[in-house]
């Protein structure tokens, strides 16, 4: 593998010296840009004002989707995506680069951007913002939509996009390109891989995408996350676990069936069954067992009665539309939503690792390998206050037999070589796990993996990437009638 990865290192390097300049002649196939989580911007339409990314919101803006039922997709509100986010201003902080350097490069290269309601079918590339926060099958069908409707328009049912999909984009991508427009299957049924989106797709791309789950999206639904990656900024308030449970996208980032590792006290692998909401509240994982999330429900009072640490409350006058809409929310509604989004996560990994006998488009996996990053976490079960402990980083470690291990053994065990959000075995899908009817699945089949020294908010920044994937664009005319 290897050797293998190497030479496709080697082949693109090449590709990028001798065809830069091809690169930037007429007749390229058209691409579209799906960015990651948090990557599209989300504006009130009656108001006109961005919601996000925006340091402060009005009272009546909400990020949280509601969670009163267990059909996600009834879970709505009426922030719209706008576009995708290409850079981000804040006072005082110079501007923090999102995709304005993709867009650039494309723009360099011969690339204008493109209109999805007047589209062309060559040199231009498309923007796909979405909301996000969303199922990711739901993000799926309307990017077939786009495509499909751009096609009816140009009058070009042969038309082919190349796919730019960075982190969770490139698992929409995927789905789309497997199954469609198709919904998941419900129950135990299994997914049959039809292929129905790949007429529409030439090439996809993926940047740091997560295809077995990251760990870094169950740390930010266990413990929050700050809403600019990797700045823990004093005067912008992060997202807590009560705001990151509402968004199903979310969990199904994490990591797929056997593929996620647990480990006990002694860094031995535990069986634990993360689609289950029972194994949740077992180890008080998440907004479902936060004293302080709890409080804002609707029957906190009855459930002060079992949990001395909930003290509910009452939204005064001032109150914003966060604690508005928990303050209508119910404990039982919380966790009928949470079991559902638990098991349409359980039902999209499966669509995604469904074994492929062929694969009628091109994928590229470009990603970073020198930074540590989460690929297990330990669950220590301490009896005197009769509660699990989750390390998500790692400590020095005394076991319940007396043995100590020291941080260095932990962390050996818990991290693993990635981009710092996706390891680079996710990101390969280097893993062989079997399936629910125990057929075996291999690596996804790539056309060049492409690895360097980079951070995963920083992939399209490192000018190697940019060379390589645009050197893959495909340049050759198009098919116009």
């Amino acid at each position: 593998m290897r050797k293998i990865r190497f030479l496709s290192i080697i082949l693109l390097s090449l590709a990028a010296f001798c065809f830069g300049a091809a690169a930037q002649t007429t007749g390229k196939l058209p691409v579209i840009i799906i960015p990651g989580i948090s990557g599209s911007q989300l504006v009130n339409p009656e108001t006109g004002k961005t919601v996000w990314f925006s340091v402060t919101r009005d009272k009546g803006d909400d990020l949280r989707l509601p969670m009163t039922s267990p059909v996600l997709s009834r879970n709505t509100d009426t922030l719209v995506a706008r576009d995708i986010i290409r850079e981000i201003e804040i006072p005082v902080l110079p501007d923090i680069e999102v995709y304005k350097t993709l867009i650039e490069a494309l723009k360099q290269r011969g690339y204008a951007e493109g209109d999805w309601s007047d589209p062309k079918a060559s040199d231009v590339f498309y923007v796909f913002p979405y909301d996000w926060r969303r199922d990711n099958v739901e993000t799926a069908r309307l990017l077939i939509g786009k495509m499909t409707a751009a096609k009816r328009s140009l009058k070009n049912p042969k038309l082919k996009f190349d796919i730019l999909a960075h982190s969770m984009g490139g698992l929409i991508a995927r789905y789309a390109a497997m199954y469609g427009s198709a919904d998941l299957p419900r129950g135990s049924s299994a997914p049959v891989l039809t292929w129905a989106g790949a007429k529409h797709i030439n090439k996809l791309m993926m940047f740091g995408t997560p295809n077995e789950g990251s760990f870094g999206s169950f740390d930010a639904i266990l413990n929050g996350y700050p809403i600019i990656a990797g700045r823990n900024l004093p005067f912008i308030d992060d997202f807590r676990p009560g705001d990151v449970i509402t968004n199903p996208s979310i969990f199904q980032l994490m990591p797929h069936r056997s593929t996620a590792r647990f480990l006990d006290e002694n860094l031995q692998p535990l069986e634990v069954d993360i689609y289950n909401v029972e194994t949740w509240i077992k180890y008080g994982w998440g907004a479902l067992s936060d004293p302080k999330f709890l409080s804002k429900l609707k029957d906190a009072e009855a459930l002060a009665v079992t949990n001395k640490d909930i003290k509910p409350e009452s939204p005064g006058k001032d109150a914003n539309i966060d604690d508005l809409t928990l303050a209508r929310t119910t404990y039982a509604q919380v966790r009928a939503y949470l079991s559902s989004v638990l098991d349409r996560t359980r039902r999209f990994h499966q669509a995604l690792d469904v074994k492929a006998k062929r694969l009628p488009i091109q994928q590229y996996a470009f990603g970073g390998n020198c930074e540590q990053t989460l690929d297990a976490v330990v669950l220590i079960r301490d009896d005197k206050k009769n509660r699990w402990t989750t390390l998500v980083d790692a400590k020095d470690i005394k076991t319940s037999g007396g043995k100590e291990i020291k941080k260095e053994e932990v962390k050996a065990a818990m991290f693993a070589i990635g981009d710092g959000r996706v390891t680079q075995r996710s990101l390969l899908a280097e893993s062989n796990v079997p399936d629910v009817g125990g057929t075996q699945l291999t690596s996804r089949p790539l056309a060049a993996p492409f690895l360097v020294c980079s951070s995963h908010f920083k992939l399209f920044l490192e000018k190697p990437i940019q060379d390589s994937f645009l050197s893959a664009l495909i340049v050759e005319k198009t098919d116009q009638p």
